[in-house]
């Protein structure tokens, strides 16, 4: 499959036309799982496990399930499940045929029951908040990146259908953001939208970093203080829906890859637990030499020597293998260009980076000393 997006780039506003390949690795050999301090295990080792089956749970709460069906080898830490290719899964009993029959108290119960994790935090812990307001934010806000994209097209309704549960359910306005950029999804969109009408569809001209989180908030609601804004993007919705729906946890997710090419990016659907370096083998089968490795927004300069001790996590977005630079920092030569380029108006050149700092990345880019100047600690 391959979808065609125009995007525009803040930094020099060039529109670009790029295909986006969809690709998949559903069917990794072993997935592994890290057992932290404070984990409490579910399973021995040399257990059978099925998909879906809980395997543990952090000590904040957030599970962690198999995402294949083999036998468990536990050692050293981890957590290695053997694909045995059976496709043997648990099937939940809490599946609900109407979301519009669902009350706020099982929404939170399910999620609450599955420990989803939405960026390092419970999604629970979101929707027990003090909400004003309901915003998704379906648009990939990082450059180069499509894995909402993908997953919002290939979902329309179901994504409405929750957002709109979800709106009534806590009574609040619920909006929706996409970029006018994401052609497929705001026709899709705006093709049905009229049967949802309370919720509020936004088409955001604004591109990176613009489109954050933070900054959306700043510009779209200024009544409210941030924490009272339930923002969800387009993946904790989607979390959201298996969970309430099908009392289910997601077992795989898009990860989007980029090679430096000007037109080509690929979208990788993947296993939660697989080993990323097996992902990119088996999917697009790049040579890494003379390469650098690039984490989510390749901007903020945060290099990975070694795919190969990395596994699908909620964590990973994006991964950037560009051919590789030397670059060479030197000393500050006074330009401005860092302070020019800033969205929230602080001065990356102080000692400590201000509060206020959204890790944008945009003050790296443009530096012509090619200082890192997020690297320091706040």
């Amino acid at each position: 499959m391959v979808l065609e997006l125009k995007l525009t780039y803040k930094f020099n506003n060039d529109e670009k036309t790029l295909d986006v390949e969809r690709k998949e690795f559903l069917n990794p050999l072993v997935t592994e799982t890290y057992v932290r301090e404070g984990d409490t295990l579910y399973i021995n080792d040399g257990d059978y496990l099925y998909i879906n089956q809980l395997i543990k749970e952090s000590a904040n709460g957030v599970k962690t399930y198999a995402t294949i069906a083999g036998t468990a080898e536990i050692s050293d830490g981890i957590i290695k499940i053997n694909n045995d290719n059976s496709e043997s899964a648990f099937v939940s009993a809490e599946a609900v045929d109407n979301l519009a029959d669902v009350k706020k108290e099982d929404i939170i119960n399910l999620c609450d029951t599955l420990g989803i994790d939405y960026e390092n935090k419970l999604i629970v812990e979101k929707l027990k908040g003090n909400n004003k307001v309901l915003v998704v934010n379906a648009m990939d806000v990082e450059p180069y990146q499509f894995n909402s994209n993908y997953l919002f097209q290939e979902n329309v309704t179901n994504l409405l259908d929750t957002i709109n549960m979800l709106s009534k359910r806590f009574n609040i306005d619920a909006y929706l953001l996409l970029n006018k950029y994401d052609d497929n999804n705001v026709d899709a969109v705006k093709g049905v939208i009229g049967t949802y009408p309370d919720i509020n569809f936004k088409v955001i001209n604004d591109v990176f970093p613009f489109n954050t989180n933070q900054m959306i908030a700043k510009k779209m609601f200024k009544e409210y203080k941030y924490e009272q804004i339930l923002f969800l993007d387009t993946f904790a919705l989607y979390k959201i829906y298996m969970a309430v729906k099908n009392g289910l946890p997601v077992t795989e997710r898009y990860i989007t890859v980029n090679l430096g090419e000007p037109n080509k990016a690929y979208v990788i659907n993947a296993k939660y637990g697989s080993n990323i370096g097996d992902v990119i083998k088996n999917t697009i089968n790049v040579d890494y030499e003379n390469r650098d490795v690039y984490l989510n927004n390749f901007m903020r300069k945060v290099k990975c020597e070694n795919l190969g001790s990395l596994i699908v996590t909620d964590n990973i977005r994006s991964i950037f293998i560009f051919p590789k630079e030397e670059v060479i920092p030197s000393k500050c030569i006074k330009c401005g260009k860092c302070v020019d380029i800033c969205p929230v108006g602080i001065n990356p050149l102080a000692k400590k980076l201000d509060a206020a700092c959204i890790r944008c990345g945009l003050c790296n880019f443009v530096c012509p000393a090619n200082i890192n100047l997020i690297s320091r600690e706040k």
